[in-house]
């Protein structure tokens, strides 16, 4: 039933017409990011010496589920050399965090120029810049665009968070997600993420993956959930 699902995602983009700007990358949360199965689309993986299992499971829903105990930590990232105009969208949702800040993390790493964007239940921050409320122990879709020192956060399409930046530094230069710090805990869900390094572009230049510009998830007359399982 897989291409009957790739039918579908094709039909729903032809109906509301073609973008000029497209995804870099789609993780669609059907196999753990450093899956080998994934071939040329495998994520690295920082785990502190632990299996990636241990910590992570795809569930039925082809969600990956990161579950983050104390002392423990697992994230992934893809390596790229040019970060400098960069769109980094994840559906996700939260539904504990204690600790640092960077414990649930979406991140752009860039050197001295890394740009952390953390997720908790009640809200999300940008290091180093202002915060944002919003229900994250439901699933809602976190934009971050890089535009040169510029960087702009949407919640489900609409301009939350403005910013620069330069909030922490890395020794990576590479999209990360997941879970970032061995004394924090936490337990979340990540549908999807998706990225280019193409362009910094808004909601209306790049739809997300999973529906077209301007129109919610919940108005398709299918779920993405729905597409992957087909």
């Amino acid at each position: 039933m897989k291409a009957t699902g790739a039918l579908l995602l094709t039909a729903l983009v032809l109906t509301y017409g073609v973008f000029a700007a497209s995804w870099e990358y789609v993780y669609d949360g059907t196999k753990l990011p450093d899956d080998p199965a994934l071939g040329d689309k495998v994520w690295k993986v920082f785990n502190k010496g632990i299996k990636t299992s241990e910590v992570c499971e795809i569930t039925p829903e082809g969600e990956l589920h990161i579950t983050d105990p104390s002392d423990k930590v697992c994230f992934f990232y893809r390596e790229h050399k040019d970060l400098s105009h960069t769109t980094l969208e994840a559906r996700v949702k939260v539904l504990s965090q204690s600790g640092a800040p960077y414990t649930i993390c979406l991140e752009i790493e860039d050197g001295a120029d890394t740009t952390y964007l953390c997720l908790f239940p009640d809200h999300i921050t940008l290091v180093g810049g202002p915060s944002y409320e919003v229900d994250l122990t439901k699933y809602h879709t976190l934009r971050m665009v890089r535009k040169g020192k510029d960087v702009i956060v949407y919640v489900d399409g609409k301009k939350a968070i403005e910013g620069k930046v330069g909030g922490d530094t890395s020794s990576r230069h590479a999209i990360t997600f997941g879970a970032g710090s061995t004394g924090g805990t936490g337990e979340h869900y990540w549908d999807y993420v998706a990225y280019t390094t193409k362009g910094a572009f808004s909601p209306d230049e790049l739809p997300s993956p999973t529906a077209p510009a301007g129109v919610e998830r919940r108005t398709l007359p299918i779920t993405w959930g729905e597409i992957k399982r087909m």
